[in-house]
């Protein structure tokens, strides 16, 4: 049996907003070329011979889109940026070029390129947004306001323009009614109220009227507005406010009942608490309103998965407030996205350890370190995170999953213990650690601490296939509850009939029972779902051989060799090759996976 147990690490995003599905898709045209991802390797030869002096317009065009496609921007900018210079005129890769050298973060390149292109007739938004950015920087909100007057109303233009607008009127004339009038267009669209409310509250906190600025964020609160920079924000007006007390019964609902970014914040904002409160508006500036409009759109298009815009309006965010850490968090997590691991940690490690987002900058250093299969870094990350804050449980749960990952289930398990010793009661939610300490408890060969652990996993929430799966398939190699059995494996079955692991199951147990030409049947399915997957064809074999279909049990062995199984499989599926099965009997097996 196969079990696909990445599938079960559920991890809430790192950034909620509301979104405009119809309306953002329209964005997401800017930079699409449509080119294929590459592997990695492909990604390393380009990069390899990026310092060629002779790339034909061809070759850096489109190792330039593939660098692009791969989320390198700064060797796209560089690519493409060659190209130019064999086809100056052409507008859509002008307007490439800019994207990512906005995405890379070489904004005085990007200023220096704009006004090039914007001479030339380009269009693209991002022209008026580094126009407009610029001018912010230097102060001048006229310019700015003319820069972002030249950006299109539509796409993204449709909600950034009010955003920037409002802050723009707010440094030109310092007048509240006006900036918030700017606003106005944002009602059409449904979802975007709290983020509205939240900057309608920052222009009132600037302009010295911070206490309607908290009744509006405390609107929004109750409302449900909970992302994490919400959050930060809404505790900052609550204890600028002299509102201790309910600043902590706040922040008490995500340390509670939230195992994200907003469980792991609350700790930071808590002794953030027991300090005086800072003085003066909590954004100094219009300009760093402006760049929390930028962050906040990042978000949005992220979760569009309009990834390299996302980046961009992130990058511009940074621009204008180099101190917006939650920011860096957003690029980092984008760039591990694009399986851009290195350069992800470099990111999420440029934020500073006061930080209140730089714990959970360290939990996604550590997954980027195991991507990198860099275990020892990731487990000495991990321990690290448990030091520092062994309350929460994000890390010691990582921690656990990695060690079942790589079949240390003993030190799986004393990970796993720690994080259930500390719950007072079990949550639905919780399955997923009885679960997981489970597997690790049965790979170690201590079922009688493995099967309470999966009937608990059941009893917290009922009809999991996962569990049912595992639980299922070990009682029928077990010989152990055999009815019971078949029935949650059909249950899992018609929950997951996609996953071929779980089909598997079925198929293999029935194999187990001598019911072969049952086990045949479900064999099938599961290969053609997953049709690599050595211990899958391996069984395949097995059944075709019990029902006569010998040539083809040794084509099906052939392949799961194929496809490197386990390496103590190998010499089973060998001997299967040379001598066939023997006489059919009810086979055991140790389930795979964990």
């Amino acid at each position: 049996m196969t079990l696909a147990l990445s599938a079960l690490r559920f991890k809430p995003a790192l950034f909620a907003l509301a979104l405009l599905p119809a309306m953002i898709a329209c964005a997401g045209k800017e930079d699409g070329d449509g080119t294929a991802r590459a592997d990695s390797s492909t990604a390393q030869v380009i990069a390899d011979q990026a310092a060629e002096p002779d790339w034909s317009l061809s070759g850096a065009l489109l190792a330039g889109r593939l660098a692009y496609s791969e989320g390198d921007d700064a060797m796209a900018a560089k690519l493409l940026g060659l190209a130019r210079e064999a086809a100056p005129g052409d507008q859509m890769l002008a307007a490439r070029t800019l994207s990512a050298l906005l995405a890379s973060g070489d904004f005085k390149g990007a200023v220096a390129l704009a006004a090039e292109i914007k001479t030339q007739g380009a269009k693209t938004p991002y022209i008026g947004f580094v126009e407009m950015v610029d001018r912010v920087k230097a102060g001048d909100f006229k310019a700015a306001k003319a820069a972002l007057d030249s950006v299109s109303d539509d796409g993204i233009g449709r909600i950034a323009k009010p955003f920037f607008a409002a802050w723009i009127v707010l440094g030109l004339e310092g007048k509240l009614e006006p900036a918030i009038a700017a606003l106005t267009p944002l009602n059409d669209f449904n979802g975007l109220g709290a983020a509205v409310t939240q900057h309608t509250a920052l222009m009132e906190d600037q302009l010295g009227r911070s206490q309607q600025g908290l009744e509006h964020m405390r609107g929004a609160a109750d409302a449900g507005a909970a992302s994490a920079r919400f959050i930060e924000l809404y505790v900052e007006f609550l204890h600028r406010g002299g509102k201790v007390d309910d600043a902590r019964a706040y922040i008490d609902q995500f340390r509670t009942a939230n195992a994200g970014i907003a469980g792991a914040i609350a700790d930071p904002l808590s002794e953030r608490l027991a300090q005086p409160p800072a003085e003066g508006p909590i954004l100094k500036t219009p300009a760093m309103g402006l760049a929390e409009a930028f962050f906040d759109l990042g978000t949005i298009l992220q979760s569009e998965n309009i990834e390299d815009q996302a980046k961009v309006f992130a990058r511009l965010a940074l621009e204008l407030d180099p101190d917006l850490d939650i920011s860096r968090l957003l690029i980092g997590n984008l760039m591990q996205q694009r399986e851009r691991w290195a350069e992800a940690i470099d990111m999420y490690r440029t934020i500073r350890d006061s930080s209140i987002y730089r714990w959970s900058a360290e939990i996604s250093v550590a997954e980027c370190q195991q991507s990198l299969e860099d275990l020892d870094g990731a487990i000495a990350t991990l321990q690290g995170l448990v030091k520092a804050r062994p309350n929460r449980t994000e890390a010691v749960v990582e921690l656990g999953d990695l060690f079942r990952r790589e079949k240390r289930f003993a030190e799986a398990v004393d990970a796993y213990d720690q994080v259930i010793g500390a719950i007072k009661q079990p949550a639905a939610s919780d399955w997923t650690l009885y679960y997981s300490r489970g597997v690790a408890h049965e790979r170690n060969k201590q079922w009688d601490k493995a099967e309470p652990d999966f009937k608990k996993a059941l009893e917290l929430s009922p009809d999991q296939p996962y569990v049912l799966n595992y639980l299922a398939y070990t009682w029928v190699e077990r010989r152990e509850n055999l009815d019971e059995a078949l029935k949650m494996l059909n249950n899992a079955v018609e929950q997951r009939p996609e996953e071929g692991f779980i089909v598997d199951s079925l198929g293999w147990a029935y194999f187990q029972l001598g019911e072969f030409q049952k086990a045949v049947t479900y064999l099938e399915r599961a290969v053609e779902l997953q049709p690599t997957d050595p211990v899958l064809n391996d069984h395949l074999g097995d059944a075709y051989w019990r029902v006569g279909r010998k040539n083809e049990a040794r084509f099906q062995w052939h392949r799961s060799l194929s496809f490197k199984p386990e390496e103590d499989q190998i010499s089973v599926i060998e001997e299967k090759l040379k001598s066939g099965l023997g006489d059919a009997k009810a086979e055991t097996t140790t389930p795979s996976g964990g």
